[in-house]
């Protein structure tokens, strides 16, 4: 039986999903991050294919989201969106931790993962955490930068951007030590499983599809780094794409 639980990990609402009889046990462990306006129960769904698979499954509440939330407008949301990111990759160190100091993570067999604001926030955590032995990044972009850039365009076209020119450049250099497409070294040989659908607007696929190919070019013959690309789907993940993230999982963690 597959349980759900509520659970505080350093301080961090999380559900804690996994097989009853594992659950104070070491697994194979995946932290998965939930999206933009979205939260941590909107992935229930992927927990349980994975729980079934005998692989524990944390899902985080990010700041300003869900029973975090502290009564922000969409649109002061929206501007917070990078200090959500980086707060969110310190608390998946902090959630790391607590795991580790519980013995639940079985040989630091670990992988971050999320979708949207969550796939963004892997390739972060996988620049600066060696300890993640692998990611999935479903609908994200591991050009923070460029990704940030566009924003922050958008932004200002819409008369929505209360910052200086010199504020916001500040803001962006922040960004950049996380930015996977600028330090690819990082992620050596780790399993990366990307998700994509074609017709996304809000996280258009090319800068994760150009930096797969870029690493694809010195890891040609590694079954363990996935793009998927679906070419009828926008910005929802579509049940085929869960079904083989969640196969991918189980093979490589």
């Amino acid at each position: 039986m597959v349980t759900i639980k509520e659970e505080l990990l350093s301080a961090i609402p999380a559900l804690h999903i996994c097989k009853a009889e594992y659950e104070q046990k070491p697994l194979p462990t995946l932290i998965f991050w939930h999206g933009f306006s979205s939260g941590k129960e909107h992935n229930l769904h992927v927990a349980f294919r994975l729980a079934k698979k005998d692989i524990r499954v944390i899902l985080p509440e990010a700041i300003h989201h869900g029973e975090r939330n502290q009564g922000l407008t969409e649109k002061q949301r929206l501007l917070e969106f990078w200090s959500i990111v980086l707060k969110s990759l310190k608390e998946t160190e902090m959630i790391r931790n607590e795991l580790e100091e519980k013995n639940l993570v079985q040989e630091e067999r670990l992988f971050v993962g999320g979708t949207s604001m969550g796939g963004i926030l892997t390739c972060g955590a996988l620049t600066a955490f060696p300890w993640i032995k692998g990611g999935i990044v479903l609908m994200g972009n591991p050009a923070w930068e460029v990704f940030a850039r566009k924003q922050i365009t958008r932004l200002e076209q819409q008369g929505a951007l209360p910052l200086s020119e010199e504020d916001v450049e500040k803001q962006v250099q922040k960004l950049i030590e996380y930015d996977l497409s600028q330090n690819e070294q990082t992620l050596g040989d780790r399993p990366l499983f990307f998700w994509h659908g074609r017709d996304d607007e809000e996280v258009p696929y090319d800068e994760s599809y150009a930096f797969y190919e870029k690493i694809k070019e010195y890891r040609k013959e590694d079954a363990s780094l996935v793009y998927q690309l679906d070419p009828s789907a926008g910005h929802k993940v579509s049940r085929d794409g869960i079904i083989a993230m969640t196969d991918w999982v189980a093979d490589y963690i």
